[in-house]
């Protein structure tokens, strides 16, 4: 495969991941929202295949290797490619996402499974351990502790927390589409969320926020 059209599909997923993040916040319809979640994950879960199986890339210590299979690129793959996966089914099967229940359920079996690919990628790659290939699950436990919880305070700031996390691994692994899915769509909409409804500060966990101002 030629420099010119992996550089070409590199950039389309990565675009496509940062349109699909702006049209997940900006529609309203609960669908269109999770499809363009949905694509957006699938996007950065592609642009990682990429990074793991076709281009590789080397560090200071491994200049020499021109194929270089790292555990923060298969990790973002595997991650990515189950919580692509969670989404469609969710789209699928709509009361997976309508009770409190199942909700958490799904959050319990996303964690693990996630979990469990990013020890399977620590054995697989060529380095045996990478701290930076646990900032995914570590982003995903934060945001399934949100998504579980039924106060949206809790929610927003869960998902506030997830976003920043991620925006860590994904500026250390270069894959802008996913640091912009991550400041925009997760920690942007978050804090304008947490701004409109006037959250609470952390200092006061009991209080449940207050209702929008109205424009007179």
């Amino acid at each position: 495969m030629s420099r010119t059209l992996i550089l070409a599909l590199t950039v389309s997923f990565q675009l496509t991941s940062a349109v699909a993040s702006i049209g997940r916040v900006r529609t309203s319809n609960y669908i269109y929202s999770r499809s363009f979640n949905a694509l957006a994950l699938g996007a950065v879960a592609a642009d990682f295949a990429i990074k793991y199986f076709v281009t590789g890339r080397g560090d200071d210590l491994t200049m020499q290797i021109v194929f270089t299979h790292r555990a923060d690129d298969l990790t973002g793959f595997l991650v990515f490619t189950v919580l692509t996966l969670r989404t469609l089914l969710i789209l699928c099967v709509g009361w997976l996402d309508r009770s409190l229940l199942a909700r958490r359920i799904t959050c319990a079996v996303a964690f693990t499974v996630c979990l469990a690919c990013t020890i399977a990628a620590q054995d697989i790659g060529v380095y045996p351990f990478r701290a930076l290939a646990l900032l995914p699950v570590i982003g995903i436990g934060i945001g399934c502790i949100g998504e579980a919880s039924n106060e949206m305070v809790t929610r927003r700031r869960c998902i506030l927390a997830m976003g920043c996390v991620m925006a860590i691994f994904a500026y250390e692994s270069a894959a802008w589409g996913l640091m912009f899915k991550n400041l925009f769509s997760d920690a942007g909409a978050s804090v304008y969320s947490m701004v409109k409804y006037r959250d609470p500060p952390l200092w006061a966990p009991f209080s449940r926020g207050q209702p929008p101002r109205k424009v007179v």
